[in-house]
């Protein structure tokens, strides 16, 4: 999973004051969660500043437009006034401004609005790419920049507004002005407000606090749900960095200084083993309103919209201690709130605007009438926080991941909150973000507590403890390290460690409860902190190296082909969706389905490749004008002689009578090629087919028309044989299939069960000397039945003397002075001996033996 991380933010909770983005990444990718990308915040705010209105005025030529005049900070000039009797007149002032043309409904005087400059780059009207802005005269005056509205910069998410309305900065920020300065009071966090003097030509970036921020990719590994939030992220870097952890949480007793009224939320939990712990408070007397700037800002650095202040508070404490939440509007609930399984014919509209069907496998959060809650993955929309809402129930629970993880698959749902959920949190970790929610609602919505804070279904916490002693944790790591330092690492990451003699006692925080299982996680954890990159490489003594499979060493000598005669190879997933499988006319019922699939998008195991070659090179059609991609990847058959199999032909629509599997998947290894883009792609199809099995020491090969396949074109398509067995299919695919996966125009294929030509590889080569002698050649016309192929006939030929040495196809013809269902077929025909020259007479006579076979076994009479 990644996670964005933005770097001021994660200095609020350890300290990295000499340390650079730069820095930070690489030191923390070596021993930590890999940090994949950095870029700055205000990257695509190079040239926007920060305005004030001075004037506005009508435009002379326009009724929907203006004449603001700006004061940027920048060089003293002349200004143009507007008079009705004269028109435009220069008149001089004692201002850093310029004049901006501007439609903007909302633009006022003395307004602190946002101005981008010759060779800015913004969106105009937030749509279609990045474009430099230039100077220009709109409607006979000239304008020198552009008021910008808040879409226009990528800001819409943090201060969204309607068509033609610029963002009024100061009112969006809550600025007090004044005639020189701007005083805008930014609370940071749990820092005291401080006070940022903003002047006319600031940088916008400055003035949002983000010229001096990094935005960090991070990827955090599954089984670390901790480092999904910018405390575990922070105590990550502590350790790693050996920089002291600052982040303190919050304390009850210090939020909670006046309760009104009495007792706790109504809270029943039915489904206990899928709901270890619930807690939940109410406030009343809550305002719900746009968020601080500074709380928008940290939202959007991880790349999640602003809403207002109670949702986003939510969200902000899932970011900051990986634990969800959710608030409901409590004058929408009708009673307490129950856990539970869902009825059947239950419904819920969700916050996506999406009505859901559930069931008895799905758990969610219900009041006396309704579920009000998918639980672990997403709110109702009917019991959601909106600017009327006056009191809110606060949740913070612990919910069963095997059960969240089901729920979310079946609904199609993914969220935050429920990858989170999924991969197991802490029954210690509620109480945090309870009292951080509470304590950011009071600071930023007012309100008082109501009643004392429920906590059901709370047992006592046991924490984890294991041991390891020094002599087997520097054994196992292969280096050297005192027990202080083993000691040193373990406290650093939060866990509490007893020592007695060589053995060391760790109990396991709360927040690792889940991904550390026994002593050897504990050696892992000294060993990552301590550096991978810092144990030596040395190559063990005395190992013999294992052979390599045949299988593995032609499949990497196939690539090496495949490559060499400009094919690319890809990756693609064995998981695959039926609708996949479907557009490529194959029958998905007796495949093998996934039981708990991630998406739609892996119900069942592939049993072709063809189908994942079709999907990619319909995906970067658009990207690539010739596509010639290849695979070597296994696929999945019914077992083989297995009841419960059920194996069916691709094109079989009737559902078997036992779809079960009672067995594990004929697994096979396959090679698949395709062409697009190319004039002819059977040809290049075919001829990749030849090269590959020539390289391969494979030939003789023989050909078969291959017309009863609906998923292949019926006259492009042929089977390869080698010693009778089928080694490839080769051609090209019917249009149908490739009008379903968007690709105009034909499709070259090629499908090698790759597994059984392995035994007939070789890359044992004869020398056959160059022939000394002449060869003879003839041209040799016959008449055939309209249904005899091509290579039957060569192979007749051959056959007749081993002197022909090779027979090449030149020109095939049906039509006028041949009966009905007769065809012409023109070929060359070599001859050669090795010791001697061959003389007419010998070559007639080949001819002539030829001619016999083809009229015996083909029925072919010689064309004149």
């Amino acid at each position: 999973m990644n996670f964005f991380v933005s770097y001021n933010w994660l200095k609020e909770y350890v300290d990295l004051k000499d340390v650079t983005p730069e820095d930070f990444a690489r030191r923390i990718s070596l021993s930590g969660p890999g940090i994949e990308k950095l870029f700055p915040a205000a990257e695509y705010l190079d040239k926007i500043v920060v305005g004030h209105v001075l004037e506005i005025q009508k435009h002379p030529n326009a009724d929907t437009l203006y004449i603001a005049t700006v004061d940027i900070g920048g060089m003293r000039h002349f200004k143009r006034s507007v008079r009705a009797d004269k028109g435009l007149k220069r008149k001089k002032i004692d201002r850093m401004t310029v004049e901006i043309v501007c439609g903007g409904s909302n633009l006022l005087k003395d307004q602190w609005v946002v101005i981008a400059l010759v060779g800015a780059k913004i969106k105009w009207h937030g749509d279609g790419d990045l474009v430099t802005l230039e100077s220009a005269e709109i409607r006979g005056v000239k304008s020198d920049g552009m008021i910008c509205a808040a879409s226009e910069i990528g800001l819409f998410d943090a201060f969204p507004h309607t068509n033609h309305e610029i963002l009024d900065l100061g009112n969006a920020l809550g600025w007090s002005m004044g005639t020189k300065n701007v005083r805008l009071n930014q609370c940071v966090g749990d820092q005291a407000a401080r006070i940022l003097m903003v002047k006319p030509g600031t940088p916008l970036a400055d003035a949002l606090g983000l010229s001096d921020d990094v935005i960090m990719d991070i990827e955090v590994t599954t089984n670390r749900v901790d480092a999904m939030g910018m405390v575990g992220i922070a105590r990550e870097a502590s350790a790693i960095l050996k920089k002291t952890f600052t982040w303190k949480p919050v304390e009850f007793k210090k939020i909670v200084k006046e309760i009104n009224g009495s007792g706790a939320p109504k809270i029943k939990i039915s489904a206990k083993k899928e709901c270890p712990r619930f807690l939940s408070a109410k406030i009343e007397g809550v305002e719900v309103k746009p968020s601080p700037w500074w709380m928008k800002r940290r939202l959007l650095s991880a790349g999640i919209r602003p809403i207002n202040n109670i949702v986003d508070i939510s969200n902000y404490v899932l970011l900051e201690l990986s634990q969800p939440m959710h608030v409901y509007d409590a004058a929408k609930l009708n009673g307490g709130l129950d856990v539970r399984l869902a009825r059947p014919k239950e419904k819920i509209m969700a916050l996506d605007g999406n009505s859901y069907d559930l069931d008895d496998t799905i758990l969610v959060i219900a009041d006396r009438l309704r579920p009000v809650a998918i639980a672990g993955v997403m709110g109702g929309e009917e019991t959601g926080v909106t600017v009327n809402t006056k009191s809110v129930l606060i949740e913070v629970a612990n919910f069963d991941s095997i059960t969240i993880r089901r729920g979310a698959r079946k609904l199609n749902i993914q969220t935050d909150a429920q990858q989170r959920y999924e991969k197991g949190l802490s029954t210690a970790a509620p109480p945090f973000a309870m009292a951080r929610a509470i304590e950011l609602i009071l600071e930023l919505g007012g309100g008082k507590l109501t009643g004392s804070i429920a906590d059901i279904g709370q047992t006592k916490y046991v924490s984890k403890t294991f041991s390891i002693t020094t002599d087997e944790t520097n054994a196992l790591i292969g280096v050297p390290h005192s027990q202080k330092e083993m000691v040193g690492i373990l406290r650093h990451l939060g866990f509490k460690i007893k020592i007695a003699g060589k053995k060391i006692t760790a109990t396991v925080p709360w927040w690792r409860d889940h991904d550390i299982e026994d002593g050897r996680d504990l050696v892992e954890e000294i060993a990552r902190i301590e550096g991978y990159a810092n144990i030596p490489a040395v190559v063990p003594v005395g190992l013999a190296s294992r052979p390599q499979s045949p299988e593995l060493m032609w499949e990497k000598r196939v690539c090496f082909i495949s490559k060499g005669a400009g094919l690319e190879e890809i990756y693609t997933y064995s998981f695959v969706s039926k609708d996949l499988m479907a557009k490529a006319d194959y029958d998905a019922t007796s495949m093998l389905h996934v039981q708990n699939p991630l998406t739609a998008e892996f119900a069942v195991m592939r049993t072709s490749l063809l189908p994942s070659l079709l999907h990619v090179a319909s995906e970067n059609r658009e990207r690539v004008d010739k596509i010639r991609l290849f695979e070597i990847a296994n696929v999945y058959d019914p077992p083989v002689g297995k009841i419960h199999a059920a194996r069916t032909d691709r094109h079989t629509r009737e559902r078997a009578a036992d779809t079960r599997w009672s067995d594990l998947p004929n697994e096979q290894l396959e090679l698949g090629a395709l062409f697009f883009g190319i004039k002819d792609p059977w040809r290049a199809a075919k001829g990749y087919v030849e090269h590959v099995m020539h390289e391969l020491g494979i030939d003789s090969l023989s050909w078969r028309r291959l017309s009863s396949d609906t998923f292949w074109h019926p006259g492009r398509t042929v089977q390869v044989f080698f010693k009778g067995d089928l080694v490839a299919t080769v051609g090209e695919v019917s249009p149908k299939i490739a009008e379903n996966f968007k690709l105009d125009g034909p499709v070259g294929l090629v499908n090698v069960p790759f597994g059984m030509l392995v035994p007939h590889m070789t890359d044992a080569r004869t020398y056959i000397p160059v022939p000394v002698f002449p060869e003879a050649k003839r041209d040799l016309s016959v008449v055939v039945d309209h249904r005899v192929e091509y290579d039957d006939i060569a192979r007749e030929i051959r056959r007749a003397d081993p002197l022909i040495v090779s027979v090449e196809w030149f020109d095939t013809y049906q039509g006028k002075n041949l009966p009905d269902g007769k065809k012409s077929v023109a070929v060359h025909i070599t001859m050669s001996a090795s010791d001697r020259t061959l003389e007419s007479v010998e070559v007639d006579s080949l001819l002539e033996k030829a001619i016999l076979g083809l009229k015996e076994k083909l029925k072919a009479d010689l064309r004149v």
